[in-house]
């Protein structure tokens, strides 16, 4: 906010609030009250705290940006996504008067990205205007994007009914550690090679265990978003034996276990709980895979997943997890998800008093195509020209809220300095300042070509 009041922006901040969430939006304006305007669009999330081991150059603390020793680079949480684009989009438009521009520039920094809701439906019909232009944020790698497919996180929750229960006897109570390495999960498109799926080796260290002598589940927390490969998973479990066999292996996610210490606060058993939601999830999925239209999508935006399980975590008699599905253009996400909540429903028939909450987290459509009126697409593949780097149109895999501007009119395209897709969600996050020098570059030629006239 004070970088948009320095700038000489006008500043609005729009809150949004839900029942689990409050998101501050805000919009920065400058220039003439009417006319066509330039929107610069940026996502800006919290992400989540990072492990300090995992953050070496920041001395554990990822929060603490700064740039590398040589100068070259600026670590930090979220150098690489939304929010210093965010910053470069406000740079870049400060270095305008108001008095200069013939025609208003908007910038808007969303809270949210690809896995959260980031507030773009209720700003978007506020700037409509014939003839306005959007440039929206995604890891583009530096190159314009026209095409990408769109997604639709859901969360899928299944809560017990409460009643008279005892913990049964066990002989050893166990917390185990599963610690992963976060990523994008379409920047490991198999199963075989997602290496460093935390979650995923928790199952299998669950597996194991259970060949071991008899183990009950009594609480998980894996993952951090739906988009993501899951960095952590810590399982607390009861066990039939008193020592645990070996879990270690020479490659993948390390694992750590101890004993819960004497006197710890436990929960009862959710076994049941546990296998029911991936016996809905499933179930939502097979529903639905034949209609999620990937595979309309040009070639090179096509996902290579078609669905993630991103993060599970349970609470006593509840458990939630978060699942990211990627679309393609025409695909209606009402009749989606009614198809998927039926099919959850209909396989857990007969399952022990659980109800079921789906809800729809982030929506964003497919986007497709970027020309209209008065050469946009040509003005902005020249402002990138003019900063030195490469201007064909490409397609990717990231979603952003390019497809809700087009569907308001908006001569859209994408574009920004982070990605490629490999680099995302990485702990110890960084990037080259080279990097946010041309994309600055890039959005101050956009400004100019189309409020100033010059």
């Amino acid at each position: 906010m004070d970088l948009l009041y320095f700038g000489d922006f006008s500043v609005l901040e729009q809150v949004s609030s839900g029942e689990a969430f409050e998101r501050v939006n805000l919009i920065g304006r400058k220039g003439p009250t009417a006319g066509p305007p330039l929107v610069l669009v940026a996502t800006v999330s919290t992400s989540v705290e990072p492990v300090p081991a995992l953050w070496p150059s920041l001395e554990g603390d990822g929060l603490a940006a700064r740039r590398s020793s040589d100068g070259t680079r600026v670590h930090g949480l979220g150098a690489n996504g939304g929010k210093v684009d965010a910053v470069l989009k406000i740079v870049a438009g400060s270095r305008f008067r108001p008095e200069e521009l013939t025609r208003p520039l908007v910038i808007v920094a969303l809270s949210g990205e690809e896995a959260h809701g980031s507030g773009a439906r209720s700003i978007v019909e506020t700037l409509v205007a014939p003839g306005a232009k959007a440039v929206v944020h995604a890891p583009t790698d530096l190159r314009l994007w026209t095409d990408h497919p769109g997604c639709i996180s859901l969360r899928l929750s299944l809560a017990r009914k409460i009643r008279h229960r005892r913990m049964p006897p066990h002989a050893g109570f166990f917390e185990v550690r599963v610690q992963g390495r976060s990523s994008h999960a379409l920047a490991q498109p198999t199963t075989a090679n997602h290496a460093d799926d935390a979650l995923t080796r928790g199952l299998e260290v669950l597996e194991a265990l259970r060949r071991h002598g008899d183990v009950r589940v009594l609480s998980i927390d894996a993952g951090e978003a739906a988009n993501r490969v899951p960095g952590r998973c810590v399982l607390r479990v009861a066990t039939s034996f008193d020592a645990l066999p070996a879990l270690g292996r020479a490659h993948g996610p390390s694992v750590e276990a101890s004993p819960i210490a004497d006197g710890t606060a436990l929960p009862f058993p959710i076994d049941g709980l546990f296998s029911a939601w991936f016996t809905g999830r499933d179930a939502g999925l097979g529903a639905i895979e034949s209609r999620l239209g990937h595979l309309r999508n040009t070639p090179s935006a096509r996902p290579p997943l078609s669905a993630w399980t991103g993060r599970l975590v349970s609470d006593r008699d509840a458990i939630t997890g978060s699942i990211m599905l990627w679309t393609g253009p025409g695909v209606a996400t009402d009749e989606l998800c009614e198809r998927f909540a039926q099919a959850v429903q209909k396989a857990l028939v007969g399952q022990e008093e659980i109800e079921v909450q789906i809800d729809v987290v982030q929506d964003r459509p497919a986007f497709s195509g970027s020309e209209g009126g008065e050469g946009f697409l040509a003005s902005v593949q020249d402002a990138i020209k003019s900063a030195g780097l490469l201007a064909e149109p490409h397609a990717g895999t990231f979603t952003s809220d390019a497809g809700i501007f087009r569907a308001h009119g908006f001569d859209t395209v994408v574009f920004g300095p982070g990605g490629p897709i490999e680099t995302l969600y990485r702990d110890d996050e960084s990037i080259a300042v080279s990097r946010l020098e041309a994309a600055a570059a890039v959005y101050e030629r956009i400004i100019r070509a189309h409020c100033t006239g010059r």
